[in-house]
Formats: C-alpha cells, sequence, structure tokens
C-alpha cells in the first residue's frame, strides 16, 4: 500500500515538474513579449491538458501580432512615404496657384488699363469725327512735317553711330584696366611672397628683426587689400563691359529701326495725298470704331469682373491648399508616430525598423 503511495507521489511529483518546466517556456517568451520581441518559440504540446492548450493559444497569438506588427511597420513606412509625397505635390500646386493668383492680378492690372484706354478712346473718336475734315486741309502742311521728321531721323541715326563707336572703344578701354588690374594683382602676389619672405628672415634675425617683422606684416595686409580691391574692381569692369555690350546692342537695334523708320516716313509722305481725299469718307468708319469702342469697354468691364472672381477663386484655393497642408503634418507626423511605435517590436523574419 506504501509503495503503491509512493508511485502515485512521484508520478505527481514528475507531472508538477512537468507543468512548471511548460509554465516557465511559456513565461519566458511571454516576457520577451512584453519587451517587444515577438521572436520566441512557444512549443505545442500534444497533451490535452489546459497547459498544452494555454501553449497554443499563446502561439497563435505571437503568430498573429508578428503577422500585425509587420503589416503595422510595413504600413508606417507607406503612409510616410505617401504622406512626404502628398505634401510636396500640395506644396506644389499652392506654388503653382500663388503664382496664378499673381498673373491673375497682373491680368486684371492690364485689362483694367485696356478698358481705361478704350473709354478714353471712344471720347477721342468722338473728337476725331469733328476735326476730321479740319485734317484734311492740314495735311498738305504735314508734308512739309515728315520732311523735317525724314531729316530728324537721319540726325538720329547718325548719332547712335557715334554713341556706337564711343562705347566700342569704353569697351576696349575697359578692357585696358583689365590688364592693369591682372598687373597689379601678379605685383600684390609678388609683394606677398616678398613681405613673406622678409617675415620669415626677421624670425631669424631674432630682436633685431621685430620692426622689419612689422614692416613685413603691414606690406602683406596691403598686398591682401590690394588683391581685394583689385579683384572687385575686375568685377565691376566685367559688369560694365556686360553694360556696354547690351548698349551697344541696343544701339544698333535702334539704329535699325530708325532706319526703318526713315522708309516708313518715305511712304507715309508719298500715300499721305491719297489719304487726303479719303478722309472725307471715313467719317461713317469712325462712328462704327466709336460704338466698337464702347463694345469694348463694355468687355472689359465684364472681364474685369471674371478675373476678380479667378483671383478670389485663387485665394479660396490658396488658403484651401494651406490647410490641407497642415492635415498632411499632422498625417505625416501620425505615420512617424506609428512607425516609431511599431519599430519597438522585433518580428520573425524581419529587422526592426
Amino acid at each position: 500500500m506504501n509503495h503503491r503511495m509512493q508511485e502515485i507521489v512521484e508520478r505527481e511529483r514528475q507531472s508538477a515538474e512537468d507543468v512548471k518546466g511548460k509554465v516557465e517556456l511559456i513565461q519566458e517568451v511571454v516576457a520577451m513579449a512584453a519587451e517587444g520581441d515577438l521572436t520566441g518559440e512557444i512549443m505545442v504540446y500534444r497533451d490535452q491538458d489546459i497547459i498544452s492548450e494555454l501553449a497554443e493559444g499563446i502561439a497563435r497569438m505571437l503568430d498573429n501580432l508578428n503577422s500585425l506588427v509587420a503589416r503595422i511597420q510595413q504600413a508606417g513606412v507607406q503612409v510616410a512615404s505617401s504622406a512626404t509625397e502628398i505634401a510636396a505635390t500640395a506644396r506644389q500646386q499652392e506654388a503653382t496657384v500663388t503664382q496664378q493668383a499673381a498673373t491673375t492680378h497682373e491680368i486684371k492690372s492690364t485689362v483694367t488699363r485696356i478698358t481705361d484706354t478704350s473709354r478714353d478712346l471712344v471720347n477721342t473718336m468722338k473728337e476725331v469725327t469733328e476735326v476730321a475734315w479740319k485734317t484734311s486741309e492740314n495735311a498738305n502742311s504735314g508734308r512739309a512735317s515728315l520732311s523735317a521728321m525724314e531729316q530728324t531721323m537721319h540726325k538720329m541715326m547718325e548719332a547712335t553711330e557715334a554713341i556706337s563707336s564711343k562705347l566700342a572703344v569704353l569697351s576696349e578701354k575697359a578692357g585696358n584696366i583689365n590688364t592693369v588690374v591682372t598687373t597689379i594683382n601678379r605685383v600684390a602676389d609678388q609683394t606677398n611672397l616678398l613681405s613673406l619672405n622678409a617675415a620669415i628672415e626677421a624670425e631669424k634675425a631674432g630682436e633685431y628683426g621685430m620692426g622689419f617683422s612689422v614692416v613685413a606684416t603691414e606690406i602683406r595686409r596691403l598686398a591682401d587689400q590690394t588683391a581685394v580691391a583689385t579683384w572687385d574692381i575686375e568685377q565691376m569692369v566685367k559688369e560694365m563691359q556686360s553694360a556696354v555690350s547690351a548698349g551697344v546692342m541696343g544701339m544698333e537695334k535702334f539704329s535699325e529701326e530708325v532706319r526703318a523708320g526713315v522708309g516708313e516716313v518715305r511712304q507715309v509722305g508719298a500715300q499721305l495725298a491719297s489719304i487726303i481725299e479719303q478722309v472725307g469718307a471715313l467719317i461713317p468708319r469712325f462712328e462704327a470704331v466709336n460704338e466698337g469702342m464702347g463694345s469694348q469697354a463694355q468687355g472689359g468691364r465684364q472681364i474685369c469682373e471674371a478675373i476678380a472672381q479667378l483671383s478670389e477663386s485663387s485665394q479660396q484655393t490658396a488658403d484651401s491648399l494651406r490647410q490641407s497642408n497642415g492635415a498632411i503634418m499632422q498625417l505625416n507626423e501620425a505615420a512617424q508616430r506609428l512607425h516609431e511605435g511599431a519599430s519597438h517590436f522585433k518580428v520573425k523574419n524581419s529587422a526592426s525598423c
């Protein structure tokens, strides 16, 4: 009887030891999971007891947590990347809308000027209609004015050619200045080198060379200042040469335009005689143009109103984009927090992010 009791006690002890070992293994894996390490493995036992069921349940839970955390880590990276791309796109759109608003403002200003000009033209056309016949009478005296204008334009051509020549001379002298500056730079470099050698010799001479060392240092400082000044002069000369080149090109273009203007003046003089005869027939056309100018002024006002609405819409769009940027920043911060939270977990078949 005692022997049987001992066997029962021994089996219970072994069972208790077995249960304790299983529980300790489970506890170790659960402790790892509590620290964020989900790579622990739990042996699933074939015994049909509560410990085996607990081990199997925890194993399934760890597998599910591994899968969930891995997806969260991947989702955090994807969301952060998407938020960054969306933020960049939103900033680009905001810049585009801002540019559009500026362009719209410029268009509105231009259309306003056109509208004002059209209104002035309406009044002017009325006056033109009244003075059309007087223009016909005064056209003959205009021929003499055209001749004087042609002579004046010839003088302008000669003046622009003279200015171009002077600018060319100025450009050449600026080039000579560059040559002098280059020479000064070389002298400054040699002076700097000599002052350095002098400082070395003064150092060798000890206290007898202290005064000479001070002079050498001052010479080197002056040489450095000379180098800086000559560099500034060189830059200014380059800018002047660029401006002179632009001026020469502008004068050449102006000369061509004046030359073309002379030809046009001659043509105008030749056509003026026939225009005098046609002025009388232009009065009905002036009236039609006057009516068209009125319609243009009305259309300009309508365009101004449409541009104002477009400008307001652009401003609202820009405000909405700025609000969207704020929301995107919050989304990015949330994605970063999600990524940081998930990175604390170590999962199977994946390195910690």
